[in-house]
């Protein structure tokens, strides 16, 4: 604890966002055993909140928090998310339910259908064997969905894009089927709004990255969000075995680096 400051005491368990740290020098130093930072971008962690979980704080539920705070669905209005089964896409699915936004979430395997509406997801939608756009105009009574959130990019920005209302939004913060994204001419006539979402855009003060931290500790707290899973831990100094671990598909949860 620096001189001068007066939030945190030596021995509080607290997550620093090394996130602002990239924003101001382009260093990011998230593997390191010890690394300083200023008082304000420092959050405390209550002890409801793991070190597993805390270690993945500043990532994938900023990310949730703010994409669907960005698309500002009204209650009983419903959301789109690709990529449903990622942890991002299930973060989305239990903060929409605590927010009263219903959620169409999208996967291309049966195996997550069920695990999905246990947290509260709505609908899911197979993309690899429905007609998603005629499913959602179902699912909504024809006026389509308010918005959406996509993690694939390509060919399903597209689709995505069909199955959102006139003037609606698609935010893309994911590209695991390329870096194109494909739109179609119709509806950029109905004016949908195709963006590609950068997080630091929207956390790019100390006022704002305090807010959505503050957020998202709050979040875990109250058991409104699950505690994140993780797969295997491995020694700093195990990194390389750590890295051919986090690339296999059979991997259950993010791969974590202890010291």
């Amino acid at each position: 604890v620096g001189e001068g400051v007066t939030g945190f005491s030596i021995g509080q368990r607290v997550v620093p966002c090394l996130y602002a740290k990239y924003l101001s020098t382009g260093t990011q130093g998230a593997w390191q055993d010890y690394v300083v930072v200023q008082e304000e971008e420092v959050y405390a962690i209550s002890d409801s909140i793991s070190d597993e979980t805390a270690a993945q704080l500043v990532a994938n539920p900023w990310t949730a928090y703010v994409l669907l705070k960005t698309i500002a669905a009204p209650k009983g209005e419903y959301v789109i998310s690709t990529a449903a089964g990622s942890v991002v896409g299930r973060l989305i699915i239990q903060l929409a339910k605590h927010w009263g936004i219903k959620t169409i979430n999208i996967v291309r395997h049966d195996k997550y259908t069920e695990e999905l509406k246990a947290l509260g997801a709505d609908f899911v939608i197979n993309s690899s064997k429905e007609d998603v756009v005629a499913k959602v105009k179902e699912i909504t009574n024809g006026k389509r969905a308010y918005g959406a959130v996509d993690a694939v990019a390509g060919e399903l920005t597209k689709t995505i894009t069909s199955a959102v209302r006139d003037e609606g939004e698609v935010w893309v913060y994911g590209v695991l089927s390329g870096y194109d994204i494909v739109v179609g001419v119709f509806d950029l006539a109905r004016l949908v709004k195709v963006g590609w979402w950068i997080l630091h855009r929207h956390t790019s003060t100390v006022e704002l990255r305090k807010e959505v931290g503050t957020e998202v500790i709050r979040l875990f707290d109250e058991k409104v969000w699950a505690p994140l899973s993780f797969g295997k831990k491995f020694k700093l100094e195990e990194f390389t075995t750590a890295f051919a671990e986090a690339e296999t598909y059979n991997k259950r949860g993010k791969i974590l680096l202890t010291s």
